[in-house]
């Protein structure tokens, strides 16, 4: 039987240990219910992607049922309120499968700052974010030129403020099509170039590519990294690694 003593330390909250400490001690031993499923853990969040298809068991159910007896088991409680599904279904003809009960079914979900649709290729409200996150920072630029800053600081602070935002997981969103989507940075981009706010005019396509490149040195670099055999010995475009997500995909 497990047995519970109290607990008289921590460390605060937001701090780069937190995370770590409840990933090994608390929410390490947490596993799927069936091999097809994929789990993925960053601190309390559990994600579960589950392949749905007429030869695809779907084990959605068990997966959240399991979830809630371990956290009973170790004194815990899921929270239903902020537990979501997500059903991503692509050009799929199969009808949808059968909502979790208690669980709300959403058409789209942020997770850790990126926010998925239920069709694969639907960016439209993670761009709108991305979009008006951006333009709010470009006051800060003008504030900053009107009182004087150099460009070379306005540069700084343009990298910093607003292609952060772009670059940050740009390798799960970076597939999206450049003529609905991408192209909306280049001409922000553009923009802050007209306004003297960089030195340099950059495209979004070469910003993804050159970390491509980095990324896929690094990975033929080290003998020992686990995808190097699944990468080709050459490659000339880009290298995109594709994030997981609370969903069931119909496949």
């Amino acid at each position: 039987m497990t047995s519970f003593l109290p607990v008289n330390r921590g460390v605060p909250q937001g701090t780069v240990l937190g995370p770590v400490l409840l990933t090994i001690i608390m929410v390490n031993d947490i596993g799927p219910t069936s091999q097809n499923t994929l789990m993925t853990k960053y601190a309390d969040d559990v994600t579960c992607t589950i392949p749905v298809g007429p030869d695809v068991n779907d084990c959605a159910a068990e997966e959240v049922e399991n979830i809630k007896a371990w956290a009973e088991e170790n004194l815990m409680k899921l929270n239903l309120s902020k537990t979501k599904e997500l059903v991503i279904r692509g050009r799929t003809t199969l009808p949808p499968p059968e909502p979790i009960v208690t669980i709300e079914r959403v058409s789209y979900l942020k997770l850790l700052g990126v926010t998925f649709q239920d069709s694969p290729t639907n960016w439209d409200k993670h761009f709108d974010d991305l979009m008006e996150r951006a333009v709010k920072r470009m006051y800060i630029l003008r504030v900053c030129k009107r009182n004087g800053y150099s460009v070379s600081d306005l540069d700084y602070l343009f990298n910093c403020l607003i292609m952060s935002l772009f670059t940050y997981c740009i390798r799960v969103w970076g597939v999206a099509t450049y003529t609905k989507y991408l192209s909306q940075i280049d001409r922000l981009v553009r923009r802050a170039f007209r306004f003297g706010y960089i030195q340099h005019e950059s495209s979004i396509q070469q910003v993804i590519k050159d970390r491509d490149v980095r990324l896929w040195k690094s990975i033929m670099g080290a003998s020992s990294h686990p995808l190097k055999d699944l990468l080709p010995p050459l490659k000339n475009t880009g290298l995109y690694a594709v994030g997981c997500i609370l969903t069931r995909s119909t496949c």
